[in-house]
C-alpha cells in the first residue's frame, strides 16, 4: 500500500433534487470544503468530478467515469464530502467496496473520517453506511407514492400543474412562479360566484380561455401543427418561463392530455372525472366532446397514406345523376374525376363525362369565393353581437346564481334530513321513521339531479357563442388565402367545412349546399343591406 501523501486522489461532488438530499451542501457549497479540507490535509488531487444527479438509480455518468478511471490506475483514492454522495444504491455501493477489496481504491476520505482498503471494519461501516442510504431513499419513495396514491383517491393532481391550470396551497394561495395578483382575485371571485371552495389545482382565469379557443381552432381541422402554434403565440399562449412559442411536441402533448377535460392520467390508468370526488376534482377547461373532436383530427392527420397514387378529392362528391361516388385515376400523367357508376353494389348506368382535376378546383374556387365575407361586415357584426353577448351574458349569469342557490339550499335539506335521523332525540325513530327518512331523501336527490342537470345545460350553453363567432369570421376572411396557399389536402378540408362531403357533380357542374352557419354567408357578401344599416346609424366622429 502506498503512503497517504503519495496517493493520487479524485474528488467526487455530487447534489441531487432529491427529498434525502435537501439538507445536503449545495455543490459550491461541498467544493469550498473540500479544497480547504484538500490544502491543510495536503491530499494530491488528480481531478475533481461534479455531478447533478440521483444516487438512487444507477448510472450516473461521471460517476461510472471516475471508476474506470480508478480501475485504470489513474488514482488511488476518493475524497468526498459525505459517504451518501457515492451511493445511494447497492450495486454502486458493491461495486465501490469490491474495488477496494482488489486494492484499486486504497482509501476513502471525508473531512470526519478516512476509510481504508487494509481495515475489514472500514468497509462494514461503509457498507452500514450505503444500506442506510439505501433504506432511507427507499422509504422516501415509498412515502412519494402513497402521497401521490392518497392525492389521486381524493381527485387532486399530483404534479406540478401543466399549461393552463395553477397550483394552489391549502390556503387558496397560487403557488411558485406563477402567482400573479389579478389571477389570485379572479380564482377567489369565480369559487365565490360558484359557492365552492378553491381546488388544489384551478383553471388559469387568464390562460384557460384561450387554450379552450385553441382546442376549438384545431378542431375544426382546418389547421395544421405547425400553423396553431404561431396562432396560439398571436392569441397569448406562451411558453412557461419564456414569451416564445410552444413546440410542437408541447402543442400535441397539450392535444393529448386528458387532463383538460377534467380526467386525470397517472401510468396506464386514465380517472375519468365522473369516478373522482366533485368537491375536490379540477375543473375542466373543454368538454370531453370536443376533446375527443381534436383527437380524431390528430388521428386522421398522422395516418399513414396506403394508396399509390393519392388524389386529394375523391370521397367529397357524389354523382348528380345516378348518386354513385366520384372516384378519380391517373390517365398519361392527368388526374380525371368520374363517377364509379356503382352504387350499393350494383352496377349502374350513367352518362355523366369525365373532368379535369384542373377544371374540378375551378369549380369549387367558384363556390368557395361566393362565402369570402367582407371584413367591414365583420367589424360591424362583431361590433352589434358583442353587445348583445353582454346582456345574453347578464340572464345566463343570473339563471346559473338561481339554480346554484337551489342545489345549496337541497344540499342544506339532505344535510338537515340526516342530522335529524341521527339525532339522539331520534334514537326510537320518534321523529322520523326509516321509511320517512328514506323517501324524503329519495324525493330530495330527484330534485337535486333535476337541478344538476339544469345547471350543466346553463353552463353549457354560457355564452362563449360570441367566441365562437369570432372563430368563423377568422376563417371565413382567410378563406381566400389559405384556399390559395394551401395543399390540395388542406383544400379538400376547407371545402368539406363549408359544404359537407355530399356535394354533387353534374353536367361537369358542382351542385352545393353550404353547412350552417356558411348557408348564410353568401347572401351577406350579395347584401347591401347590412351596409344601409350600419350606415344610417354611424358612430361620432372623434
Amino acid at each position: 500500500m502506498q503512503p497517504k501523501t503519495a496517493i493520487k486522489y479524485f474528488v467526487y461532488i455530487r447534489k441531487s433534487s432529491d427529498r434525502e438530499d435537501a439538507q445536503t451542501l449545495s455543490i459550491e457549497a461541498q467544493t469550498r470544503s473540500l479544497t480547504e479540507f484538500a490544502k491543510n490535509a495536503k491530499i494530491n488531487i488528480v481531478e475533481t468530478f461534479v455531478e447533478s444527479a440521483s444516487a438512487y438509480k444507477t448510472g450516473r455518468p461521471k460517476f461510472n467515469d471516475m471508476l474506470a478511471r480508478i480501475e485504470k490506475g489513474e488514482a488511488m483514492g476518493i475524497l468526498v464530502y459525505h459517504l451518501t454522495r457515492i451511493a445511494r444504491n447497492s450495486f454502486d455501493g458493491g461495486r465501490v467496496i469490491y474495488l477496494m477489496d482488489e486494492g484499486l481504491i486504497q482509501e476513502i476520505r471525508t473531512p470526519e473520517k478516512s476509510y481504508c482498503s487494509t481495515i475489514g471494519d472500514d468497509k462494514f461501516i461503509m457498507q452500514i453506511h450505503f444500506a442506510m442510504a439505501k433504506k432511507s431513499s427507499d422509504d422516501t419513495s415509498q412515502f412519494v407514492k402513497r402521497d401521490i396514491q392518497s392525492k389521486l383517491l381524493k381527485g387532486e393532481w399530483p404534479l406540478s400543474a401543466p399549461l393552463g391550470y395553477l397550483n394552489v396551497d391549502k390556503y387558496g394561495r397560487i403557488t411558485g412562479y406563477r402567482y400573479n395578483n389579478e389571477k389570485q382575485v379572479l380564482l377567489e371571485k369565480r369559487a365565490q360566484e360558484e359557492n365552492r371552495t378553491v381546488r388544489r389545482m384551478e383553471p388559469d382565469p387568464i390562460l384557460a380561455p384561450i387554450l379552450e379557443r385553441v382546442f376549438s381552432i384545431y378542431a375544426t381541422g382546418a389547421y395544421s401543427l405547425d400553423e396553431m402554434r404561431n396562432k396560439s403565440f398571436e392569441m397569448g399562449l406562451h411558453g412557461l418561463r419564456n414569451d416564445t412559442l410552444l413546440s410542437k411536441a408541447t402543442l400535441q402533448r397539450i392535444f393529448s392530455s386528458p387532463v383538460y377535460y377534467g380526467a386525470i392520467p397517472w401510468g396506464d390508468i386514465v380517472y375519468q372525472p365522473e369516478n373522482l370526488p366533485k368537491e375536490t376534482v379540477h375543473m375542466p377547461i373543454v368538454s370531453k366532446a370536443l376533446f375527443q373532436k381534436v383527437q380524431d383530427v390528430m388521428n386522421n392527420k398522422s395516418k399513414p397514406r396506403t394508396q399509390i397514387h393519392h388524389h386529394a378529392y375523391t370521397c367529397l362528391f357524389k354523382c348528380g345523376e345516378c348518386g354513385g361516388m366520384i372516384t378519380a385515376e391517373l390517365q398519361k400523367g392527368t388526374v380525371y374525376y368520374r363517377c364509379t357508376k356503382k352504387k350499393k353494389n350494383f352496377n349502374i348506368k350513367c352518362s355523366q363525362p369525365y373532368l379535369r382535376e384542373d377544371d374540378l378546383v375551378v369549380l369549387m374556387e367558384e363556390k368557395l369565393r361566393e362565402h369570402i365575407i367582407p371584413k367591414d361586415f365583420i367589424e360591424w357584426s362583431l361590433a352589434k353581437l358583442s353587445r348583445n353577448n353582454d346582456i345574453e351574458d347578464k340572464k345566463t349569469h343570473t339563471i346559473l346564481a338561481q339554480q346554484r342557490k337551489q342545489l345549496s339550499q337541497i344540499e342544506i335539506q339532505l344535510s338537515q334530513l340526516l342530522k335529524l335521523k341521527i339525532s339522539p332525540s331520534n334514537a326510537n325513530n320518534d321523529l322520523l321513521s326509516d321509511d320517512e327518512y328514506l323517501a324524503q331523501k329519495n324525493e330530495l336527490l330527484k330534485e337535486k339531479v333535476t337541478i344538476q342537470e339544469k345547471l350543466s345545460d346553463t353552463e353549457g350553453n354560457v355564452s362563449n357563442w360570441l367566441e365562437r363567432c369570432e372563430q368563423f369570421f377568422d376563417f371565413a376572411v382567410n378563406i381566400e388565402e389559405k384556399w390559395v396557399h394551401g395543399t390540395p389536402e388542406e383544400k379538400k378540408i376547407i371545402f368539406s367545412i363549408i359544404f359537407g362531403s355530399n356535394s354533387l357533380l353534374k353536367d361537369k357542374k358542382l351542385l352545393v349546399e353550404a353547412k350552417k352557419p356558411f348557408f348564410r354567408t353568401a347572401l351577406v357578401v350579395d347584401s347591401s343591406h347590412w351596409r344601409e344599416r350600419r350606415d344610417s346609424n354611424p358612430r361620432p366622429s372623434a
